[in-house]
C-alpha cells in the first residue's frame, strides 16, 4: 500500500503546477498545513522543509543537493578507536522523541516544537528513525532523519559525551550500506558532515535519483556482522585522497 502511494506521488508530481516550475511546486508546499502528508509530499517532489525565524515553515529545493555517498562513508582512525572500544551501546528507534528534544536544545535551533510533533508521527508511521547512543543506561547521543524507501535524510545530531553523535553517524552509515540504500541525503553542506566526505548533487539528477530510491522497499536495521568489524572496513579519511567538496558548518539544520 506504501509503496504504491509513494510510485504514485512520484509518477505524478506536484499536479496542481507544471513540472520543472520549482518555485510554483515551493508555493503551492508553502501554502498547505505542515504535516506528515505535506512531508511524505514534498519528500517525494525532492523538497525539505526549514522553519523561518517567524516560526512559519518554508519548502526548500536547492540547485545543489549535499550527499554522503552510502558506500564512501569516510571514517577517520579516531574514530574508528572509539567505535572499537564499546564505549557506547547502540539502539535503534528505543528514544526517538528524545532524540529529536536534544537535537532541539540549542540557542538556535530550527527544530520548532511544530516540526517535533510531526516528526514523531512521522516515526509513530514508519517513517521516521533515529539511531541512539547510551552509556550507564542514558541517552548521550543520536541522529535522526526520515527513511521513505532506499531513501534516508538525516536531520540533526546531537551529543552529550565526546564523540556519542559521531558514533551514531557511523553506525547509521553501516545500516544504510548493509542494507542497501541508495541516497543518503544531508541537504547542505556542513563542517560536522564533511568530514565523512560530503558531495554536491545538480537537483536534476537528485531528483531522478530519489525517484529510483524511494519506491524500492528496504530495511532499517544494524547488520549481521559487529560494527567495529564493518567501520574497520570503511575507508579512511586520512589515508584517501578525493576531489569531493569539503565545506564548512553543521547544524544550522
Amino acid at each position: 500500500m506504501l509503496a504504491g502511494l509513494l510510485r504514485r506521488l512520484v509518477r505524478s508530481g506536484m499536479r496542481h503546477v507544471p513540472d520543472g516550475q520549482v518555485a510554483a511546486q515551493q508555493a503551492v508546499l508553502n501554502a498547505l498545513d505542515f504535516s506528515p502528508a505535506t512531508v511524505l509530499r514534498a519528500t517525494a517532489n525532492g523538497f525539505f522543509p526549514m522553519p523561518k525565524s517567524s516560526g512559519t515553515v518554508e519548502w526548500r529545493c536547492p540547485a545543489k543537493r549535499t550527499l554522503i555517498p552510502v558506500d564512501d562513508f569516510h571514517v577517520r582512525k579516531s574514530l574508528r578507536r572509539v567505535v572499537r572500544s564499546g564505549r557506547f551501546e547502540i539502539r535503534i528507534d528505543s528514544a526517538f522523541d528524545q532524540v529529536v528534544a536534544a537535537c532541539a536544545e540549542r540557542p538556535e535551533t530550527w527544530i520548532t516544537p511544530e516540526l517535533s510533533e510531526v516528526y514523531r508521527e512521522l516515526f509513530r508511521m514508519g517513517h521516521a528513525r533515529s539511531v541512539e547512543a547510551w552509556q550507564n543506561g542514558e541517552l548521550v547521543g543520536g541522529v535522526y532523519g526520515l527513511c521513505i524507501g532506499r531513501y534516508f535524510v538525516s536531520e540533526s545530531q546531537f551529543h552529550r559525551v565526546n564523540h556519542a553523535g559521531k558514533v551514531c553517524f557511523a553506525t547509521l552509515f553501516e545500516i544504510l550500506r548493509a542494507n542497501n540504500f541508495l541516497l543518503h541525503d544531508v541537504q547542505y553542506p556542513s563542517g560536522f558532515l564533511s568530514q565523512f566526505g560530503t558531495v554536491e548533487m545538480d537537483r536534476d539528477e537528485f531528483q531522478k535519483q530519489l525517484s529510483r530510491a524511494l519506491i524500492q522497499p528496504a530495511r532499517f536495521e544494524l547488520p549481521s556482522t559487529t560494527i567495529e568489524r564493518v567501520i574497520d572496513d570503511l575507508p579512511n579519511a586520512s589515508e584517501k585522497s578525493s576531489n569531493l567538496h569539503r565545506n564548512a558548518e553543521f547544524a544550522s539544520r
